[in-house]
């Protein structure tokens, strides 16, 4: 079980495609997490039956650069085996801190059809303190959800067998996003007059616009896709590995990878990590760059989390990875090793990036 990130093709179709993943681990791609969706990060462990109490699978928010937000929308978590039957909303004008109750005026309501439809809504009154100017200078549209939809499954890591430090979501789940941040302008600025007095293109092809980012990814059975504007975070390791600080998730130079059989779906699969690698869960996250980064552009690779459940064929994993964005192409590796030649690398990928990204 492991992340799904897709971009904004609707609500339904998002829902859908997390849904019918049906893996093993957490989400690795550029906005998921489990504090958007209002879970702790163990909320969709394995050995776990029930919901968390406001935790979501489903999550829209909006909110400004500090992350207070100003309007959400979600779908509750349901316990295993049950099928989505409670929904929240809320609109704050001054802002709500996660969390935390809200403040001043306020407008929401919930839903629940477990025992028969029932609607209850909160109206509280105040007076607006024009903190939504805020969302003039920064802000953000989140939408995520993941594979909880399917049914409450609960495929993540338990903190058993050596996956303590593993704990980062459910398996499977994805996200899009649009955030707006103005005041990049001046050191984007700054960059471009670098880059015309003979300095490096990198900081310009790694932001090329801006004023705003938007995309979207997914991962799904250890297969993970994303569509990007600017660079962003998508996994963090331990560090300890020839990767180092940090690397492209379409780049595995450097990259160890744990066992077929190593996932979070239970925990004889997390035992597997040991018994068929020699190692833990937590061992395999350790040898990780400190930050797996997607490029601007369009990415297909292998999630870098060890959670992940690989649904290919054995002789496939890891995945062939593929790039093309503002940052060059990459393609090849795992089972599709390309010959050696000046730009393929150790891992046995074609890398071009006139850009050096």
């Amino acid at each position: 079980m492991r992340g799904i990130r897709v971009g904004i093709a609707g609500v339904g179709a998002v829902a859908l495609v997390i849904a019918g993943a049906g893996m093993a681990a957490a989400v690795s791609t550029g906005g998921y997490s489990p504090s958007q969706q209002d879970c702790a990060p163990n909320a969709d462990a394995s050995t776990t039956q029930t919901a968390q109490p406001g935790c979501h699978n489903f999550k829209v928010n909006v909110a400004d650069g500090s992350g207070r937000r100003y309007a959400q929308f979600g779908i509750g978590q349901e316990a295993q085996n049950e099928n989505p039957h409670s929904a929240d909303a809320s609109v704050t004008p001054n802002g709500q801190t996660p969390g935390q109750p809200a403040s001043g005026p306020s407008v929401g309501t919930s839903v629940e059809t477990a025992n028969g439809p029932s609607v209850t809504p909160a109206v509280h009154t105040g007076t607006p303190d024009g903190s939504a100017a805020s969302l003039l200078t920064g802000g953000q549209v989140y939408l995520g959800a993941d594979d909880n939809l399917d049914t409450g499954e609960h495929d993540g890591v338990d903190g058993q067998y050596g996956t303590q430090k593993s704990v980062n979501g459910p398996s499977d789940g994805g996200d899009i996003e649009v955030n707006w941040h103005p005041a990049q302008t001046t050191t984007w600025l700054a960059d471009l007059m670098v880059l015309a007095h003979g300095g490096s293109p990198a900081p310009i092809a790694e932001n090329p616009v801006p004023v705003a980012d938007a995309g979207g990814g997914s991962c799904a059975d250890g297969t993970c896709i994303g569509v990007y504007t600017a660079r962003r975070s998508i996994y963090q390791g331990g560090g300890a590995g020839p990767s180092g600080q940090s690397r492209d998730a379409y780049n595995y130079q450097g990259k160890t990878w744990d066992p077929y059989d190593c996932n979070s779906g239970d925990p004889k699969s997390e035992q597997a990590c040991i018994t068929e690698g020699g190692h833990s869960m937590d061992w395999y996250r350790q040898q990780e760059a400190h930050n797996v980064y997607v490029e601007p552009g369009v990415t297909v690779y292998e999630d870098p989390d060890p959670q992940a459940s690989p649904a290919g064929p054995k002789q496939l994993y890891p995945l062939p990875s593929a790039y093309a964005g503002t940052c060059g192409v990459a393609a090849g590796g795992g089972a599709a090793k390309a010959p050696g030649s000046p730009v393929t690398n150790g891992a046995g990928q074609v890398v071009v990036s006139p850009t050096k990204c």
